[in-house]
Formats: structure tokens, sequence, C-alpha cells
């Protein structure tokens, strides 16, 4: 008997008991589908981050102060001339109210340099952002988050007019449109003269952002100024620091690491399913061995071999494992579809994820069906003949 005739034996087979098929099935669907829909989401997921930190500049270095005086104007220079550093804008932020009409929100304060908009790259829904020209940084403009434009019962109409941070009138130039990245949170963004007036903090920064040159020099970049900021300050022990220094590299590097080790872990759970699957595949050919025990005596007696008999057996282990993985891989994937729908991002099926996963699901079955289909090639003609 050649394998194309075992296999359709095979298929004969399983389409005979189509219930008790779809049940041993299951924990190989399950599995299969687990890995392929569970893939996706930590793929897509991992996609939405970096797009999302792309966005930030994955060149970019941000030194935050940690205690009021943590950082000054001077440092901003001094980093602004340090190889490598591209531009520096600087902050100074606070919280405060603001109000609008008879609406009334707590919402921080940022102030920010004329070179912020360069390296943050806001994007607006409606206005401009702050001015650049030197000569207009004291002036009252102010931009609202999407958040807080919201809060305030802002529309399209309210550029050009006035809104009041703690009593003070700022004139609307701009709204912000990304409610779920940069313009998310209850924000206002004015020009850090007009912050510094307005919490009188100057010198005092409360943030410095560096742009490198390239990606490949950040890390540089980052030790230059951490080398610097420790000997202007005199910092001995990391305790004494009144900064703090991260990038956007390093975060992605940090998220990377994260989403790996949840993709172990679901892969890992969904391989526990794919085991499960394949011992009740086993069990239930263990049961067809003895429910067929004397059909493999009547092929034994008529001259069977035992490799026909213990390919016929192992064939259909495989052919169960292999309809459960394709099962699965469907069902994954439809749900992959949904889950990237409902996430945002873009959907795209990963050929490795598909070969793993029907790989392991044929190794599933021939792993489990060996056993069985060994205990059938073994059975002797006359005490099969005899079974009842």
């Amino acid at each position: 008997m050649n394998l194309w005739l075992t296999f359709l034996l095979s298929l004969s087979r399983i389409a005979a008991a189509k219930v008790r098929s779809a049940l041993t099935m299951l924990g190989i669907i399950i599995g299969v589908g687990a890995v392929v829909a569970l893939t996706a989401v930590g793929q897509g997921a991992e996609q939405g981050i970096d797009s999302s930190l792309a966005s930030l500049g994955a060149n970019q270095i941000t030194v935050s102060a940690t205690t009021t005086t943590g950082l000054e104007e001077i440092d901003a220079e001094a980093i602004a001339d340090i190889e490598g550093v591209l531009q520096v804008s600087t902050q100074v932020n606070g919280n405060g109210t603001a109000s609008y009409g008879s609406e009334s929100i707590r919402v921080g304060i940022i102030g920010v340099s004329p070179t912020y908009a360069d390296l943050a790259d806001p994007e607006l829904s409606i206005g401009t952002f702050l001015p650049q020209a030197p000569g207009l940084q004291n002036t009252r403009t102010v931009v609202v988050s999407a958040e807080g434009a919201s809060d305030l019962g802002f529309s399209v109409n309210s550029i050009g007019d006035e809104i009041r941070l703690d009593g003070v009138a700022f004139t609307v130039v701009g709204m912000l449109d990304d409610a779920d990245g940069f313009g998310a949170g209850q924000n206002v963004y004015i020009t850090q003269e007009a912050a510094r007036s307005l919490f009188s903090k100057s010198p005092y920064l409360s943030a410095i952002s560096i742009q490198a040159v390239s990606q490949e020099a950040v890390a540089p970049v980052e030790y230059r100024v951490e080398q610097f900021l420790r000997y202007s300050k005199g910092v001995v022990d990391d305790d004494d620091a009144t900064y703090s220094i991260f990038n956007q590299a390093a975060l992605q590097d940090t998220i990377k690491t994260v989403t790996g080790t949840l993709g172990i872990l679901i892969t890992g759970i969904a391989g526990i399913s794919l085991v499960v699957g394949g011992i009740g595949i086993m069990n239930i050919m263990l049961v067809s061995v003895r429910e067929r025990t004397r059909e493999i005596g009547v092929r034994r007696a008529i001259g069977a071999k035992q490799s026909q008999i213990l390919t016929q057996f192992l064939m259909e282990a495989v052919v169960l494992s292999v309809l459960g993985g394709l099962i699965g891989l469907i069902i994954g994937q439809l749900a992959s579809y949904g889950f990237s729908v409902l996430g945002g991002w873009d959907f795209f099926i990963d050929p490795v994820t598909v070969a793993v996963a029907m790989g392991f699901s044929a190794a599933v079955g021939v792993g489990f069906g060996v056993w069985p289909a060994r205990t059938a090639s073994k059975l002797q003609p006359v005490e099969a003949l005899r079974f009842e």
C-alpha cells in the first residue's frame, strides 16, 4: 500500500467518526490558534509601540531634573556644544488651572524653548505651534493638547480665543491632534519665557531634550552628557544626582525584551495545549487499535507487513494532528485580523509563525502516534483474529 492510498484510508477513517475526530483535534486547534493569534498580538503591539517611539525620535535623549534646582540654563548651553549633539531644547514645567468660558480644569503647563517643535514635531489638528522667532518668546500664546481642548469644550472656532492660566490671559494659537500620543493628557504648551514669568523658575529647567546627529551617536552622546553633568554638579554617588537620563533607543530595547519574554511565555502556554492535544490523539489511537484488532488480524493474515500496519496508524495520527493545525491556523489568523482592527495596527501573516505552528502540530502527530502505531503493528495475527 503506497502512502497516497494510506492517506486516503486515514481520511476515510477520520470521516467515519467525525465527532470523535473533532474532539480529538480540539487540543491541537486551540494550541495552534493560540500560538498564531497571540504571536500576532505581540508583534502588532510591538509594532505600534515602535511607531510611537519612532515618532518621538529614536536619536533623542532626555535629561529630567529630579529636584527643583537640578538643571540650569547653563547646563543646556554646555550640552549643546558636546560632540555628537545636533540641537537642544529646554522645558520649564508646572501645574495650574486653565479656564475657558465656564470650564476650568487642572492642567500641566509646559513652557518650551523655540527649538522644541523641531525635536518633538507635534501634530496639530488646527492652528499653529508656538512662535519660534527670538523676539516673540515673551508673547502669551498657548497650544492646547487634544484631551485638554476636549475637556475645555474647544471647537474649530476657538483659535484666537482667550484662555486663562492661573488667572493670566493667553491667546489660543493651536490645538494638538494626537489624542492617544503626543496630544494625550490635560496639558497646555506656552513659551519658556512666559512659563518663567508664570512660575518664577528662572534660571532653572525641568528638562533638557537632546537630539544626537544619528541613532548610532546616541550612546556616546549620552555618556558624554552623563560625564559632564556628574562633573559640573559634583556628583560622586548616584543617589546624589539631581537629574535622570534616558533615551528612546534604550526604551525600545527594553520593550523588545519584555515583548520577547512575553512571546516565549505565550508560546510555552500554547505548547502545553499542543502537548495535551497530542496526548488526546495518542489515547484515541490506542482506543482505535483496540477497536480494530480483528481488522488488523485479517490484514496480517492476508499478507500485510508490520511496516504497513505501522504506517497506516501513524498516518492517521499525523492527519488528525495536521488537520487540527490547519483549522487552528485559520482560526488564529481570523483572530489576529480582529485584534489588528481593534488595536489599530497592520495585519500581516508571519510565515515563520505559520511554519513553526504547522511543523510542531505535525511533530505532535508523529511523536504521540508512534506508540499506538507500534502497538498495532506488533499484534500477532492469530491472537488478533481471536480478539472479541
